[in-house]
């Protein structure tokens, strides 16, 4: 299944993310086979890295390990994690009609109702 990773990190933890890139930049890489998206989000500035968002192809349960075992987290970087389920209907500039996965919404029916 496809899930979002929404990531806010602490907004003093500049001195704590330095020694932590390169291994976090490995560790992404290994996995990059189970990422379908993924990139540094920004404060205002455009300059002041404030978290990152995430699009993987995991089960639940590799999310969670996957999440717990970046050198970030485990650098204590992180402020905030969201991981919600997530259908592609919208990707590199196409809409699509993705199949729905077992439990989750019909991407053809509304999701809010009228």
């Amino acid at each position: 299944m496809h899930y979002s990773i929404y990531i806010t990190d602490r907004p003093d933890s500049a001195a704590d993310r330095v020694p932590a890139v390169e291994p976090h930049r490995a560790y992404i890489k290994a996995r990059a086979h189970k990422i379908l998206a993924a990139g540094a989000t920004f404060a205002d500035d455009g300059k002041t890295v404030r978290g990152g968002n995430y699009i993987v192809d995991m089960t639940r349960e590799e999310v969670d390990e996957f999440v717990a075992n970046d050198p970030f987290t485990l650098a204590g970087i992180r402020e905030s994690i969201v991981i919600q389920p997530w259908i592609k209907a919208c990707f590199d500039r196409a809409f699509l009609i993705a199949v729905t996965p077992p439990g989750a919404p019909d991407v053809n029916e509304p999701l809010v109702a009228d």
